[in-house]
């Protein structure tokens, strides 16, 4: 089981310490996954040493989180960038002074990164190195094999739908990180030679939810970017105001798609 985390491990570090010479928003990214896989290891961890769950679950990680939070402005800043994109595609219209805000955002953001990865002491690494290697010693196949399956349950146990009405943004964020462990868990599992607790087909249903799932997390931050901009604004022009009516229309869109989806799947797989 070590394996699985040391190559990712040293992958992370790998790209942060290239981060740390050359920024590159592409390695940003790079480097955000790696520490989601790390993240979610940790708490499978938690899981085998259930003894020590809430200290494993999150203490060995803390450290990261100021660098996770600065990665993750970077991955909203050019998801809001991709569906501003997308709702412009074809639009022959100019919108220069929101290209102006989107690049002061963007050198904000790309500033952080490089100010916080510059930061970092590098014993941190070192630090979650050690925790990873001496909770996974003596690690069976069948503690992992029932650590594994409880973390899945626990993922989708915990997904809060709202009684009545729309799903909201905290219960489509919800969803997203649940099916985002979920996917993660399995690998690990299939790569440790376990069969996976879902089926091909469910998984299949997995996958068409999170496309859905990331074109509404795009359109829901270029909404919350469009919203920041028009604050700064005494006058907001016609064109920007129809823009703004697009991007409501398509969450709508979006938000129905993520119920149908999601009633779909979690009928399916709910235990």
């Amino acid at each position: 089981m070590f394996h699985l985390f040391d190559q990712q491990f040293h992958e992370a570090r790998r790209i942060f310490n290239s981060l740390a010479k050359n920024f590159k928003s592409k390695k940003a990214m790079d480097l955000k996954e790696k520490l989601v896989f790390i993240n979610v290891f940790l708490h499978l961890i938690s899981k085998i040493h259930f003894t020590k769950e809430e200290s494993l679950k999150f203490e060995p990680f803390n450290p990261f989180l100021a660098l996770c939070k600065a990665l993750n402005r970077i991955h909203h800043y050019k998801s809001s960038v991709a569906a501003y994109a997308a709702a412009k595609a074809g639009d022959h219209t100019a919108y220069d002074s929101y290209d102006r805000f989107l690049a002061a955002i963007k050198e904000e953001a790309y500033g952080e990164v490089d100010q916080v990865v510059r930061a970092t002491p590098p014993t941190i690494w070192d630090e979650l190195y050690a925790t990873a290697f001496d909770y996974t010693r003596a690690t069976g196949p069948l503690m992992i094999d029932t650590a594994t399956s409880k973390l899945i349950s626990e993922e989708i146990e915990n997904i809060g739908f709202p009684e009545e009405g729309s799903l909201d943004s905290h219960s489509i964020n919800e969803i997203t990180e649940a099916l985002r462990t979920v996917t993660l868990v399995e690998n690990i599992r299939i790569a440790l030679g376990l069969n996976p607790v879902y089926t091909a087909f469910i998984h299949g249903e997995m996958g068409k939810l999170n496309r859905v799932l990331q074109k509404w997390y795009q359109n829901h931050l270029f909404a919350q970017h469009l919203n920041h901009f028009f604050s700064e604004k005494e006058q907001v022009s016609p064109k920007y105001l129809d823009l703004a009516k697009a991007i409501k229309g398509r969450k709508l869109s979006l938000t129905q798609q993520v119920e149908t989806l999601s009633t779909n799947l979690f009928s399916k797989v709910a235990v």
